[in-house]
């Protein structure tokens, strides 16, 4: 049965990928197109010098782009439902694995300060959590990516993420103007203004009334 590494291009996935690349079949990526540019450049900095990665897009409803998805149906994720990374990353990769291998193993890459985030899955497929195995923090996933000389990504997210900090935000802003002013357009384009407070954007939005 073939091993599969599901790639984020954050942290933990990469850690991941530097101790079990010689156990690893293929590392597939996700393209959704919300990612921050920096972990673009990042997973192909890793495909070129470490581990070929396979890229692929979804296609959710005719949308291979989340945004796009989102500024179509008018909605933002959700707290309580994450209805984005079920769409625009769980059922492409599943659907990409199973069509190419049937039954296969699945790496993911939480560490162990993550491992309430696991959920079961069933979908024909087996999930394997490896960092959280061997009790690895992110912490020391960080120190294993410096070991291997490596650059510590920036974290796995979407730059439109409803959990992003204040400060993350204001990074936005500050360094990627122009994702700043898609996300504040489709913050008035939902009429959100509860995500528009936690962002601390309520100003950028005074003609949402």
């Amino acid at each position: 049965m073939k091993t599969i590494l599901s790639y984020g291009g954050g942290v933990g996935s990469t850690a991941l990928l530097l101790l079990m690349k010689d156990k690893i079949d293929e590392a597939v990526f996700v393209n959704h197109g919300g990612d921050y540019p920096e972990t673009y450049q990042f997973v192909e900095f890793i495909s070129k010098k470490i581990f070929p990665i396979t890229i692929i897009k979804s296609n959710i409803e005719g949308f291979s782009n989340l945004y796009e998805y989102m500024w179509h149906k008018r909605i933002i994720p959700s707290y309580r439902y994450r209805w984005c990374t079920d769409k625009f990353k769980i059922r492409p990769i599943t659907k990409y694995i199973k069509q190419k291998y049937g039954k296969a193993i699945v790496l993911i890459g939480y560490t162990f300060d993550e491992r309430k985030r696991i959920k079961p899955l069933r979908n024909g497929l087996i999930y394997k959590y490896p960092l959280v195995e061997m009790k690895i923090t992110r912490e020391k996933a960080k120190e294993i990516i410096k070991e291997n000389g490596l650059p510590i990504p920036k974290k796995s997210a979407c730059w439109f993420c409803p959990f992003a900090k204040k400060s993350e935000i204001k990074e936005l802003k500050e360094k990627y103007p122009k994702l700043f002013k898609k996300l504040v357009e489709l913050h008035r384009r939902c009429q959100r203004k509860d995500i528009a407070l936690k962002f601390g954007v309520k100003d950028d939005l005074q003609d949402m009334g």
